[in-house]
């Protein structure tokens, strides 16, 4: 299936692995100009080895949301124009409510939320004037179902959602398109360093599996298309089926 999306220019932070990662290979696949964004130098020099294409890379700190502006201006500067942005963070520690304290808070809605509204609080304008755009965040599926275990995501991630849900109704006259993607239980480097028996682990969910990362990309190259112009303000699970609610 074409895309659509042949020529486009895609952002993609924390795209030096993982989720990011797959997201950035299945877009160059598809003919999109990348650029990803990573913390570390190192990381970003071996996955632009990775992928297709002429694709660049940026090194920013999304723990500091001024980071994130001052990102979307160097690619537009660079690139002329974001078409596609899958705003993506690491998760903040794991705890409950008695291991965390305030300053914890502080950091993951500074990484979580507000860089995350920072990024597309800034390519919002380019995409509206040409009429085009595609915002997908990358979440975690206890957005729909909360883990005590991770209150500090918990928390973050559900503010964004929120703001996700009501920019995409702001925008979605002028063709910009506004949606998060939920995972579950992907085998990415960050599971198997804390994960010991992956093999336990995958038979947790329905799906007896483990997600992938260049699977996960493809459905987020999907969104991106031109054929999913009517799929807007959704979080959408990408878990294998462990939520086992309705909605």
């Amino acid at each position: 299936m074409d895309l659509g999306i042949d020529g486009k220019v895609a952002l993609v932070t924390g795209g030096s692995s993982g989720l990011g990662l797959g997201c950035a290979k299945a877009l160059a696949s598809e003919g999109v100009q990348v650029a990803i964004a990573s913390r570390s130098a190192d990381k970003i020099a071996w996955a632009l080895g990775e992928l297709p294409g002429a694709c660049v890379g940026y090194q920013v700190d999304l723990a500091r949301p001024e980071e994130a502006k001052d990102l979307i201006d160097r690619v537009l500067q660079d690139l002329g124009q974001v078409d596609i942005l899958v705003a993506n963070a690491g998760g903040p520690k794991a705890g409950g409510w008695s291991s965390v304290g305030i300053a914890d808070y502080r950091g993951a809605i500074e990484q979580n939320l507000l860089s995350m509204v920072e990024l597309c609080n800034a390519v919002l304008p380019g995409m509206t004037k040409a009429g085009f755009g595609r915002i997908i965040a990358i979440t975690s599926l206890y957005v729909k179902a909360p883990d005590p275990g991770l209150i500090l995501s918990n928390t973050a991630r559900a503010g964004l959602t929120g703001y996700l849900k009501s920019v995409a109704a702001e925008v979605a006259g002028a063709g910009v398109t506004v949606n998060s993607l939920l995972p579950g239980l992907h085998l990415t480097d960050r599971l198997t360093a804390i994960e010991r028996d992956i093999g336990a682990l995958a038979q947790t969910v329905p799906a007896k599996k483990l997600g992938d990362p260049e699977s996960f990309g493809k459905i987020a190259a999907f969104l991106a298309s031109t054929h999913a112009w009517y799929i807007n303000g959704q979080a959408i699970l990408v878990d294998g089926g462990i939520l086992r609610g309705l909605f």
